[in-house]
């Protein structure tokens, strides 16, 4: 008995599976965690060491360069970064996608405690923190209180907040920015220290000497111990200022004397502001493996409890979640669905013209889409925007094999007049072999995708697990369900009304094409070369295609990068940018808007973010506001600046779309040169909106020359000169005090009259051994310099990084290539290329899915081969592949979209879902051939005329059903149109193509009639 005819036969037993089916998938559904996209493990560790006072060359030389050097080893690694900068060295440690987080931060903390010992003694330790790398947090929070000081708030914040909110599961950070954090700040006087005699040395000093740590022990006796407490700190700006500096004679100077003493901000020189108010703003960031989803909806969940614990007059507000946008796709991906799976009924309506013949079909799509749920959790997957989309490609393709089957049945019942149950049996031992063969190939093709590497492997997985699944299920269902339901479903007998008038329809179509296929037979050679070249067209247009990783995406904000002088103040940023916000404070998309002065730890450096409205209640897109907010910045005299989308994939950092380093053995000053050149070249083809070179030499610098001869002549110690420059202009901390069993900081520097101008440097005074005051005039000069405010590093070599944003309908991928061939050309000896950000991810991925598209190929051939016991029928049902790829990248090249991330793997998709064509014909053709004996051409037409039906049902169904993705709007819809582009036109021409050219090929290439015959009696003679 055949397999099919098992369940025909049995109906209890094929609605069993049915319900096995739907109650796993259910109980699966209820279980599946909801992500954006597949779990990707993106590891950044960075390792954040503060030396106060350095120069970004004494940071680079003696703290940037060792800890390099050392995590450079680590497993897994991708990239080392690094940035040096004033006070402040950073060295980032970018893991492999994929890579263990943990196993990372452990490693890299193991290494950079090798060369602890060989950093300068005064640099603090340094603080290594696990994160995803991306510049932006997941969500911002605005606290803000009237009745608080800017201090009062931050501790506020730092004692209850933070704690509280860093349990949270799957938070990695919670940053307070805008923070100004109490210290004790002494600001000396310079001519009151000289006026007593007094060095800054003897103020440290005598505060280290007078406010210090003590741990006593205890008293005990036979029965009662007690703790020693001493009172060794210092708390009160009155009690540092009562402090005794020195005594002259009789006479005690004390702190007050030489400097003035408060409780005030330790000046981190963030400034926030929220809807145009200054503020405090808390940055939440998830750890590497957290699902953003569930974090986001933790925060939120934990927002009402925190807000009624909450002093009189504070109010915490949520003013940026990225995950919004993450919710909103899922959401339109689910409504997606919807709409695909009604136009797939009626399509099917259509074609069969009967409600009996649409019932299996539609069942199919329940079936498929809710049983490969328990596969997915099976895999440890996840319900994302991907497996999602995967679902919709899928509602075409699981009714093909219904829809091939029912009509198959329904043709005997027609034709010769058979009852259903018969004509079932005996439909299922003609084409079960097509529906496996084609139900393996679909499954294989795809497969390759699953076993790429990096991005396209951690995305694509599961999306392509979730199509080959659901593939699967609907070929069991085709050889079980369906069948039993024809079976007792259709009615015998002629059709009548609109089934018989669509039958009618058919037959005369068929008999056309019958036709005209016989006809171009005649001129196989003009097929032929019709195929030659279409063939040679796509590969003229597929290098003219523009490419990028993804398509920008509305995501519902648009954030902006600005810069102001090298010399200015996070005020002078602030000011600027308070202006930038009142100039787009009238685009009527905004929901609102926040920014940030001083970001990342530079003054000149600050971020805006602009918050939209929901996608349903404005009428333009994130990529028009973003053109306004441009050209605000534009108009800025005091900023320059960009606007740009934030990143779309993760592993793209939170930079530009256009990412590529300067590497070189050179300078710094030869780097920044070269770097500019190529910015301004890039600039002159008028392809970007903007191109930022990260690297320039116009920060101010003072450099102060000891005269060596001079101090030793004054008796003057050269280490007492820098010590005492150190203490008067450093701002650093120099001891900590405890307030309320919290420790502070105390900072020791002059106030800003004495250090407005290098020319105050001569006004300090340091003492001889002799005990005479000098004042630093006497063996100091100084002249000003312009320097790098920052010295770059990639892989350990002085870097910059070039940034760019093209032009509306130029692709990052085109901006790309413009910008690596200016730099080619540019380039001298000792210079390199490298790429970061979103472009490396580019570079890196298009070589992955070349390969897995030859991979795709080469696997269907040899199931098809295994399939069909031949290696010349593969070849045959292939050749309708190049001409599908045509169809495919035709509306690509017109400018309708790119070849990027998603559309690639689209054109993967696409050779399994043509070679199905191929397969219908090519094997009803060759049981034509060998049941009735007819010839090689007769066989090929017949089976071309036959099999017409079901080739422009299941065409139709799945263009059709891909046709809300191309039409996709709101958050998301990006990718899918991408995608739906690329299958709806591949599929309509590439079937158009298909009925004609495999018939021609299968004429050329299929065994002769006598080889056939020859065969074929060798089997039989073999049983």
């Amino acid at each position: 008995m055949h397999f099919s005819e098992i369940f025909i036969r049995r109906p209890v037993l094929s609605t069993v599976l049915a319900a096995f089916m739907l109650l796993l998938g259910i109980q699966a559904f209820f279980n599946l965690p909801v992500r954006e996209y597949p779990k990707v493990d993106e590891t950044v560790v960075t390792i954040t060491t503060t030396y106060v006072g350095a120069s970004p060359d004494l940071i680079q030389g003696f703290i940037t360069a060792p800890i390099s050097a050392a995590v450079a080893t680590t497993e897994g690694i991708d990239y080392v970064a690094s940035s040096s900068m004033p006070s402040v060295s950073q060295v980032s440690v970018n893991m492999k996608l994929g890579s263990d987080p943990d196993a990372a931060l452990t490693e890299v903390m193991s290494k950079v405690q090798e060369v602890r010992g060989e950093l300068p003694s005064d640099a603090e330790d340094p603080v290594i923190v696990k994160g995803t790398g991306m510049t932006f947090a997941l969500m911002y929070l605005a606290v803000l209180n009237p009745n608080m000081t800017p201090e009062q708030l931050t501790e506020y914040l730092e004692r209850v907040i933070r704690p509280r909110m860093s349990t949270i599961e799957g938070v990695a950070e919670i940053e307070v920015i805008g923070a100004s954090n109490y210290a004790m700040r002494v600001w000396l006087d310079p001519l009151k220290l000289a006026a007593r005699n007094v060095t800054a040395a003897e103020v440290l000093a005598a505060i280290r000497a007078s406010n210090f740590l003590a741990a006593p022990g205890k008293t005990e006796n036979d029965y009662v111990t007690q703790s020693i407490t001493l009172k060794s700190t210092l708390q009160t700006p009155e009690s540092f200022g009562a402090l005794p500096v020195r005594a002259d004679g009789d006479a005690v100077i004390r702190l007050r004397d030489v400097a003035s003493v408060e409780l005030a901000s330790d000046d981190s020189g963030e400034i926030v502001t929220f809807a145009g108010k200054r503020g405090t703003f808390i940055g939440v960031y998830p750890t590497p493996a957290a699902n953003p989803l569930d974090t986001a909806a933790a925060v939120r969940a934990e927002l009402p409890d925190i807000a009624a614990t909450l002093p009189e007059g504070m109010t915490i507000e949520l003013v940026y979640d990225t995950t919004e946008q993450i919710s909103a796709s899922i959401v339109e991906v689910f409504k997606t669905i919807a709409e695909a799976v009604a136009i797939v009924v009626v399509v099917i309506l259509l074609f069969l013209g009967s409600i009996r013949s649409v019932v299996m079909p539609i069942v199919t799509i329940p079936l498929s889409l809710i049983g490969v749920m328990a596969v997915l959790l099976a895999l440890g997957y996840s319900i994302n925007l991907l497996t999602l989309l995967a679902m919709v490609l899928a509602i075409g393709l699981v009714v093909d094999d219904a829809i091939v089957v029912v009509e198959n049945i329904h043709r005997h019942m027609e034709e010769e007049g058979m009852k259903a149950i018969p004509a079932a049996v005996q439909s299922m031992k003609e084409i079960s072999g097509a529906v496996v063969a084609m139900t393996i190939t679909l499954a294989a093709v795809l497969t390759p995708l699953a076993f790429t590497g990096g991005l396209t492997g951690s995305l694509f997985t599961e999306f392509a697990f979730t199509l080959a699944g659901s593939v699967v299920l609907s070929g069991l269902i085709a050889l079980t369900i369906t069948p039993m339901m024809s079976g007792r479903i259709l009615q015998e007998g002629h059709a009548t009304g609109f089934a018989a008038f669509v039958d009618r329809t058919f037959e005369r179509f068929a008999g056309w094409y019958e036709r005209r296929v016989s006809g171009s037979l005649d001129y196989r050679p003009v097929t032929l070369l019709i195929v030659v070249v279409l063939i040679g067209t796509m590969g003229f247009m597929f290098p003219r295609t523009q490419t990028e990783l993804a398509p920008e995406e509305d995501q519902g904000a648009v954030i902006a990068m600005l810069q102001g002088p090298r010399y200015a103040t996070s005020d002078y940023t602030a000011h600027y940018i308070d202006a930038l916000n009142q100039k787009t404070s009238a685009i009527p998309e905004v929901k609102t808007s926040f920014s940030i002065a001083g970001f990342g730890g530079a003054d000149s450096m600050g971020i805006a973010i602009w918050a939209l409205k929901d996608w349903a209640d404005r009428d333009r897109s994130q990529k028009e506001v973003q053109t306004d907010v441009q050209a605000g910045i534009d108009a800025s005299t005091g900023l320059q600046g960009f606007a740009f989308a934030p990143p779309t994939l993760p592993g793209a950092g939170g930079s530009l779309p256009i990412s590529v380093v300067v590497q070189s053995i050179h300078g710094v000053d030869r780097v920044a040169e070269i770097s500019e050149e190529i910015r301004q070249r890039a600039m002159a083809t008028h392809k970007f909106i903007f191109v930022q070179n990260s690297l320039s030499v116009d920060a101010p610098e003072v450099v102060v020359t000891i005269d060596r001869d001079r101090a030793a002549a004054l008796n003057v110690s050269v280490s007492d000169i820098a010590t005492t420059l150190g203490l008067m202009v450093g701002g650093a901390s120099v001891a900590q005090f405890d307030r309320d069993s919290n420790s502070y900081d105390i900072i020791l520097q002059v106030p800003q009259d004495f250090r407005a101008n290098p020319e105050d440097l001569g006004r300090y005074f340091v003492r001889a051994s002799t005990g005479d005051m000098v004042p630093l005039s006497s063996v100091v000069s100084h002249k000003s310099n312009s320097i790098a405010s920052t010295v770059e590093q990639f892989n350990q070599l002085n870097s910059s990084t070039i940034s760019a944003l093209p032009i509306p309908g130029q692709s990052s991928g085109d901006g790309l290539a413009a910008i690596v061939q200016i730099a080619q050309e540019v380039l001298p000896e000792g210079f390199f290329l490298d790429y970061t950000g979103q472009s490396r991810l580019e570079q890196t991925q298009g070589n992955t899915l070349l390969l897995a598209f030859g991979a795709a190929v080469l696997v269907i051939y040899l199931v098809l081969a295994a399939q069909f016991e031949s290696f010349r029928d593969p070849f045959i049902i292939l050749m309708a592949v190049p001409l599908t790829i045509f169809g495919a990248i035709l509306p690509l090249n017109l400018g309708m979209g790119t070849l990027n991330i998603y559309s690639q793997v689209g054109l993967i998709t696409l050779i399994g879902l043509i070679t199905k064509h191929g397969i219908l014909m090519v094997e009803f053709a060759n049981q034509q051939r060998e049941q009735k004996g007819l010839s090689r051409r007769e066989a090929i037409v017949a089976a071309a005329k036959t099999r017409l039906r079901p080739i422009l049902m299941t065409t139709a169904a799945m263009a059709l059903a891909v046709v809300p993705l191309v039409l996709a709007q709101g958050a998301g819809a990006a990718a899918r149109e991408a995608m739906g582009i690329v299958m709806f036109s591949g599929l309509l021409i590439g079937t158009m193509f298909t009925l004609f050219v495999v018939p021609m090929f299968y004429t050329f290439i299929a065994p002769s009639d006598e080889a056939f015959k020859a065969a074929n009696e060798k089997r039989l003679a073999a049983g």
